[in-house]
């Protein structure tokens, strides 16, 4: 008979992080407490903050936030790519067989979803689709684009993907962040940059909302306006996946005729816009 594998208890692995982070993180972000890595340029530049975990549709954000842009020279990514690479992604490393997610394949006699997990091929690069496309190349190409590449098995989780997208910001003028399966409208560079420079509270102001789902996939390109919605308040999950997970609710809709965005107490992850003197006045903690 085979005995079971040895399990690490959760503390104990949070443990190991902890310690890693304080002997190779820590110190690299008490070195710029207070400063910027890079001067901010003031030429207007965006830069992207992308965390993806196995998603097919980044090659496709990519497209849209570029296509969309009014000045998609001025735009600049940071992809962190946890993906599944497959069975020999690099030359001298072992690599995995890759696996789905839990497919439901019918209704048990009780009328619970049945699931299966089975063998898949390596995840889609949307780096790749993108920087191989003849239409957006040329970004790639003038090194606006930025990518740290993980093994899925190696991800610590968004918060800390989202903390080393922002090590490859470059000391662009706004800093963005977004989800990585997201449709951009026309211009929206510049209309996010009009609204942050209309608040009261300029320079040191944040837009945030949730941003409007979809069905049916555009190539990443959104056709219409959304006017958005407030995150006014909150609640713990009630959810068994999600227990003690705090939730933000939207409130009141924008009609879409304000001066100006209105004050909320609450920001996405999933989207939020602002100067890039954010991470200097909140950076990312890795041991979130």
């Amino acid at each position: 008979s085979r005995k079971p594998p040895n399990r690490a208890k959760r503390d104990d692995v949070h443990e190991a992080f902890a310690r890693i982070a304080r002997e190779h993180l820590a110190p690299l972000d008490a070195a710029y407490r207070g400063r910027s890595m890079f001067p901010i340029r003031d030429d207007g530049s965006i830069f992207l903050s992308l965390a993806s975990f196995r998603d097919h549709l980044l090659g496709d954000t990519l497209k849209g936030a570029f296509d969309q842009a009014r000045n998609p020279d001025r735009l600049f990514i940071g992809a962190i790519v946890q993906n599944c690479l497959g069975l020999d992604p690099y030359p001298g490393e072992p690599g995995v067989q890759c696996r789905t997610g839990a497919q439901v394949v019918g209704k048990g006699p009780n009328g619970r979803d049945q699931t299966k997990v089975s063998d898949a091929p390596p995840d889609r690069n949307g780096i790749e689709e993108f920087c191989t496309s003849p239409g957006h190349k040329k970004y790639c190409d003038a090194g606006q684009v930025r990518a740290l590449y993980l093994h899925e098995n190696e991800s610590l989780g968004p918060s800390m993907a989202r903390y080393y997208a922002s090590k490859l910001w470059g000391g662009e003028t706004y800093f963005v962040q977004v989800d990585s399966h997201l449709e951009f409208y026309k211009h929206w560079d510049q209309l996010y940059t009009d609204e942050a420079r209309a608040t009261r509270s300029y320079p040191k102001s944040v837009l945030s909302s949730y941003p409007p789902g979809f069905q049916v996939e555009h190539g990443g390109r959104l056709d219409h306006e959304s006017p958005g919605a407030r995150l006014c308040t909150c609640e713990f999950s009630s959810s068994d996946v999600e227990a003690q997970i705090i939730r933000i609710n939207t409130g009141a809709g924008y009609r879409g005729d304000e001066p100006r965005p209105t004050r909320i107490p609450f920001i996405a992850a999933g989207f939020f816009f602002a100067r890039g003197e954010f991470l200097v006045d909140g950076p990312f903690d890795p041991f979130l």
